[in-house]
């Protein structure tokens, strides 16, 4: 053998192969010297170089521990996998081409015969590298127990899966290592399943799954790793809401690689997706305007296209946004739209022309605000707007139009005309004749009562046509929002609330009726009316008992086989049936025109009295709308719910507006709000009112409405009314039902905010107890546990049916079934059920919390104390006791709110001398309830903040422990503290802002059944306050009969040494 054939050999061997790798892999040789030596072992010898990369593959495997080096050498063999498969295919290539260009027989053999070799090379180290990784990474169902063998394994994986497209063992085996508990394993699978995700079903549901992982970085690999499609587009969408904006940001990404997916999104997710560009984040933003552009480019370069097929009038507040975001990154094409709607127009029948959607005039105002107020002046051509506005309210008065859809397009152009400068005299009075045709005749907003106590339903009520034309008549008046008061200012406010209340008059007292109305001339037109309504309502009463006794008659007429009887008693029902039909049909059409006329009235004073500055006691016309319109309308006969709760709403701003007003009214305010708690005595569920809605709904919305009025005027009007009234409203708003608990939330932290030293002050001389309860449900409500609606209802259901007052053999099936919602308050979590309102609430109640102690003054700690003390002393604590649930053969344990977070977050934010008085009543828990007390995890709450403990906390231990307290639970709190001697046991004296703490003559915890009477006895006064307890906590709980598995690991309940062979 000669020398140059032994260099060949050893060149092109395996030993050679791995020679060059190893020197690369080292730093001797670089990659790019490497890989065309290994190219040419490859032509000559591939089985080599494979046996030779799949060795030392195993080593970077197997030495995965090393970190960098070991992923930098995995890189480099998938490198040389792919360049030695690319050159292959590049061969291939030439080959084919080479035969096509010749085209010789001789040729053709011999290329035939390469194409063959070379197809054999194309995926040979790439798949024989894959499918070596694949066996050492443990194959189907198998994985190595060190995650860093794991993680390289599923890193090669990932990047060899592209390269063999197809590969069905290698995509199994990342959706294993998608659900691996190691999070940066999870990642690393998720970007390989993107080389799949187009095609597998199975790597789409995978991914769909890791959308809401625990882990930021996994939630955004898989948001820009999934494909947007019908049955993808609403996983991704529910991340435009994610905490992390890094997840935002890829989802917007992910939404711009795809741009004719925005035929997949729907019109509320569209604009959802459009204010992204209003971010907080300006990646976010920027990622947002990546996608928002791709979308216009695709629709053709128009913004506007993009925005019809937006969802702008069921969330006109998300529309807004939208639109706005459009126009703000689009400022030519939206002056061009604004000047097409709201720019004066070269066709005179132009202005009667109404758009085909909302978008177009939105679009043009939001625009037009955009501009420089210049700009504006130019482009606006006011008279065109103010035709274009009379085209719209003719339309909405037209048969078979949409008064919901006119009344937007009327809204966009009030707000275009409010904005313009109205100084010419002719076009002021054309625009203040179009303001009084809107109050007269526009078409009236559609609210729900149940809506009119939200914050949400209040500022839609502000934005209706009826509050922009009361701008709109100010405005012409030379009046503004925000102005000095000056005594020519206060002429001027008196003046137009003349015209309005001069407006007002005509409105209940037409001039025209219909042929079947009656002017009497002795009473107003809608007492008339009402009157009708009433003599109607006997009417229909008196015939509805005819036909039950008809009906009755009947029965015994065919029970006797009289059917001669029988069918002129048919004949007489049939005569009845059709009288009662034709009495409830003009009941309705008078219903309606009375309630048309009182609700316009009443929306008017209350536009008045929201956007006015006067002082109404030197404005006549706007305080005699009280005693001459308002008080008159609630004794009208057979009112309607609606025009009772819209009267009641307009009282309150008059309570709002006025501190002798709202004297005058606080008792009637107060029995509505209490007029909660009597609905849950008489059970009001399944009660309907005559306009059809559910009386339960009705109470619950006049009561919202109170509870604002009430804590609004105990803040502006604190010098006017006397302390018991301001103490009045807190204990009135502290004592609705546990259904009803939504209702007062608000109310009472602006109440707390502004007079919490009054409550502390009046606690220290004699507690109040219903005052005090209500902090302690608000921090509940604040720490609850967010589950689905599903686990919710479970939660309470299992408080039900765990009470040791139930039937103990329906227990566990009351456990496992799906609980009835109407069995009890207990069991309803939210009256409405919206998870997004809930959660919003949970925050701003924290948020509350968390501002508590910074408050000016000593009494912000004390308060969030005595939160605690009231959840501990009333029992709202056994709400945090895990119960076990058993779903899909599965044990769960859930709770309504957890105690250690609770008690962490007050810890922290009390004095040392409060925290004693935290540490007594959790102890004191313990004590009472020793077999409770650790499922609602109180021994870990007190351990977690050991090292902050305040003095004399081992000594209260120590009396808890010879009280009863579970000692193997408060083991761990024990050993943290400091050890006391055996026989001198000193209890520190009680300490803290004076505030009464009860207990036995020396020391600082009650006995067992002295703790359960006095829990008692605190339901009991509470009780007698109106507070129903156990709906909010049943008393008796059946403690389970198993452990947690978490709570054994805490424990330190293990198997001894011995059972596992010793060590």
């Amino acid at each position: 053998m000669s020398a140059s054939e032994s260099l060949d050999k050893c060149i092109t061997g395996k030993d050679g192969a791995a020679e060059v790798l190893e020197k690369c892999i080292t730093g001797k040789v670089t990659e790019a010297n490497a890989l065309p030596q290994l190219l040419h072992m490859h032509r000559n010898s591939p089985r080599d170089v494979v046996a030779a990369v799949s060795e030392k593959a195993t080593c970077v495997v197997q030495q995965a521990d090393c970190g960098q080096v070991a992923m930098r050498a995995g890189t480099f063999l998938i490198n040389v996998a792919s360049f030695l498969d690319m050159q292959s295919s590049k061969e291939l290539e030439e080959a084919a081409a080479s035969v096509a260009t010749n085209g010789s027989k001789k040729n053709i053999a011999v290329g035939s015969g390469a194409a063959s070799t070379v197809s054999m090379k194309v995926s040979t180290v790439s798949k024989s590298l894959l499918e070596h990784v694949l066996l050492l990474s443990g194959g189907k169902n198998r994985a190595a127990k060190d995650k860093a063998i794991r993680a390289q394994g599923c890193t090669m994986i990932a990047a060899l899966l592209p390269q063999v497209p197809g590969h069905r063992a290698a995509e199994e085996k990342l959706l294993e290592f998608a659900l691996d508990r190691v999070p940066s394993i999870r990642e690393k699978a998720v970007r390989g399943l993107t080389a799949v995700s187009g095609s597998s079903k199975a790597a789409q549901i995978a991914l769909m799954a890791r959308t809401t992982d625990s882990c930021t970085v996994v939630r955004a690999s898989a948001v820009r790793a999934l494909p947007v499609s019908a049955s993808t587009a609403g996983t991704l969408l529910e991340r435009i809401d994610d905490v992390e904006a890094c997840v935002r940001g890829q989802l917007f990404m992910r939404l711009a690689d795809q741009p004719a997916a925005v035929a997949e999104l729907g019109p509320a997710a569209l604009a959802r997706l459009i204010a992204g560009l209003c971010d907080r984040i300006s990646s976010v933003r920027a990622a947002a305007g990546q996608a928002v552009d791709a979308w216009v480019e695709h629709l053709g370069g128009d913004a506007l296209q993009l925005l019809e097929r937006c969802d702008l009038t069921g969330d006109e507040a998300l529309g807004e946004a939208a639109a706005g975001a459009l126009a703000a990154r689009y400022p030519e094409e939206g002056a061009r739209v604004a000047k097409l709607w709201l720019g004066r127009s070269t066709v005179e029948d132009r202005t009667g022309t109404l758009p085909d959607g909302p978008a177009p005039l939105l679009f043009a105002r939001l625009a037009a605000a955009g501009l420089s107020e210049d700009s504006r002046e130019d482009m606006l051509d006011a008279s065109s707007i103010v035709k274009r506005a009379y085209a719209v309210l003719e339309a909405s008065k037209r048969a078979g139009t949409t008064g919901m859809w006119h009344d937007f397009l009327l809204r966009q152009l009030l707000h275009v005309i409010a904005q313009a400068d109205i100084c010419d005299e002719s076009l002021r009075r054309h625009v203040e004749q179009l303001a009084e045709a809107i109050l007269s005749t526009a078409p009236l907003p559609k609210l729900n009562i149940i809506e009119m106590g939200t914050s949400a339903g209040a500022c839609r009520v502000a934005k209706s046509a009826i509050d922009l034309a009361i701008v709109i008549v100010r405005k012409v008046c030379g009046l503004v929002r925000f102005q000095i008061p000056t005594p020519a200012h206060q002429t001027l406010e008196a003046r137009s609330s003349a015209r309005i209340v001069m407006l007002l008059s005509e409105i209940s007292n037409p001039f025209e009726t219909g042929d079947d109305d009656v002017i009497d001339g002795e009473h107003p037109f809608t007492t008339q009316l009402s009157l009708q309504i009433e003599e109607l309502n006997q009417s229909i009463e008196k015939h509805q008992k005819a036909k039950e006794g008809l009906e009755a008659q009947k029965k015994r007429a065919l029970a006797v086989e009289d059917y001669i009887k029988a069918h002129d008693i048919k004949e007489q029902s049939t005569k009845n049936e059709k009288s009662l039909t034709e009495l409830k049909s003009e009941r309705e059409r008078v219903l309606s025109k009375r309630d048309d006329v009182c609700l316009r009235t009443l929306m008017i004073v209350q536009a008045l009295l929201r956007w006015s500055n006067s002082d109404i006691r030197k404005d006549p016309a706007l305080y005699g709308t009280l005693d001459q319109i308002l008080k008159p309308m609630v004794n009208l006969p057979a009112l309607s719910k609606e025009v009772e709760v819209a009267v009641i709403y307009a009282i309150c701003l008059f309570c709002v507006r006025d501190g002798e007003v709202a004297k005058q009214h606080w008792a009637l305010l107060l029995a509505i709000l209490r007029q909660l708690k009597d609905a849950e005595i008489n059970e009001t569920d399944k009660q309907v009112t005559m306009d059809g809605y559910p009386m339960k709904c009705v109470i619950k919305a006049r009561a919202a409405i109170c509870a604002r009025a009430l804590a609004d005027c105990a803040r502006l009007h604190g010098a006017v009314l006397e302390s018991a009234e301001i103490i009045s409203a807190a204990s009135a708003l502290s004592v609705v039902p546990f259904a009803a608990r939504q209702v007062v939330l608000e109310p009472l932290c602006g109440w707390f905010l502004s007079f919490g030293h009054m409550f502390f002050e009046e606690h220290l001389k004699e507690p109040l107890l219903e005052i005090q309860w209500a902090l302690g449900w608000m921090l509940v409500e604040a720490f609850r546990q967010r589950r689905p609606l599903d686990d919710e209802l479970e939660a309470n259901q299992l408080m039900k049916s765990t009470s040791t007052s139930s039937r103990p053999e329906k227990a566990s099936k009351q456990s496992l079934e799906k609980p009835d919602v109407g069995d009890s308050e207990a069991g309803k979590p939210l009256e409405d059920g919206d998870a997004s309102v809930d959660l919003a609430m949970a925050a701003r109640l924290t948020q509350f919390f968390a501002l508590l102690p910074k408050l000016p003054g000593k009494h912000g700690a004390p308060m969030l104390s005595l939160a605690v003390e009231s959840i501990a002393e009333c029992g709202l604590w056994r709400k945090s006791v895990l119960l076990p649930h058993s779903s899909d053969g599965k044990t769960h344990w859930v709770r309504s709110f957890s105690w250690p977070e609770l008690f962490t977050f007050a810890h922290e934010r009390v004095t040392p001398e409060l925290r004693f008085r935290l540490w007594r009543c959790s102890l004191q828990i313990g004590v009472s309830s020793p077999a409770l007390a650790p499922l609602a995890e109180i021994p870990f709450a007190l351990a977690a903040v050991a090292a902050d403990a305040p003095p004399g906390a081992a000594e209260l231990l120590q009396e808890a422990l010879e009280l009863g307290a579970d000692a193997e639970a408060f083991g761990p709190l024990q050993s943290r503290l400091p050890q006391l001697p055996a026989k001198k046991k000193v209890l520190p004296p009680v300490v803290g802002v004076g505030i009464p703490m009860q207990g036995a003559e020396g020391k600082l915890l009650r006995a067992p059944v002295d703790g359960a009477n006095a829990e008692k006895e605190c339901r009991a006064e509470l009780a007698e306050l109106g507070i129903n307890v156990e709906a909010w906590a049943p008393a008796d709980i059946e403690v389970p009969k198993m452990m947690p598995a978490h709570h054994k690991m805490r424990l330190g309940r293990k198997r001894p040494c011995s059972a596992l062979g010793g060590v």
